[in-house]
């Protein structure tokens, strides 16, 4: 019997720091990595792109993901909802922790890459996978991701 959980990381109770973690037995799916972008804009002279990880999350700025290390899996993929900061924000941050690749559409892969690319104090490696609407991506032998269109469902 397959064994599912939510792991809730961030953005529950706020607008930003969205982060959830779906487990599938020990796989874990994370949904978007995000940025609270109000908790860096009172302090005019910070430079994100150079801040560490820690600082950020001390600032309430980022998810704090080190809950995953007790959620019983191993992370097999970031899966970004959408491009907005608020969701891709702490990517340059927190990506590099996991062995996953980032699975966006393909205007928010593209974003998600500029964000990548800004980072100055983190080396991202993880891999960028475009994923049309409609597309599927085996992710494992018995997960697969596939990005819906949700306003035909309305």
């Amino acid at each position: 019997m397959t064994e599912i959980g939510i792991i809730a990381v961030g953005g529950y109770n706020e607008m930003g720091r969205n982060m959830t973690g779906v487990r599938i037995d020990n796989d874990i799916i994370v949904l978007d990595m995000g940025l609270q972008l109000d908790r860096v804009q009172i302090h005019e002279d910070v430079e994100i792109d150079n801040m560490h990880s820690i600082d950020l999350i001390k600032m309430g700025a980022i998810p704090d993901d080190t809950i995953m290390k007790d959620a019983g899996g191993s992370v097999k993929a970031i899966v970004c909802t959408h491009g907005h900061l608020d969701h891709i924000g702490a990517i340059p941050k927190l990506a590099h922790r996991y062995k996953a690749p980032i699975i966006a559409t393909p205007y928010t892969a593209e974003l998600v890459k500029h964000e990548i690319s800004d980072e100055k104090k983190f080396r991202v490696n993880n891999e960028v996978i475009p994923l049309k609407i409609g597309g599927r991506y085996n992710l494992t032998l018995d997960i697969q991701i596939e990005f819906m269109d949700a306003a035909q469902y309305r």
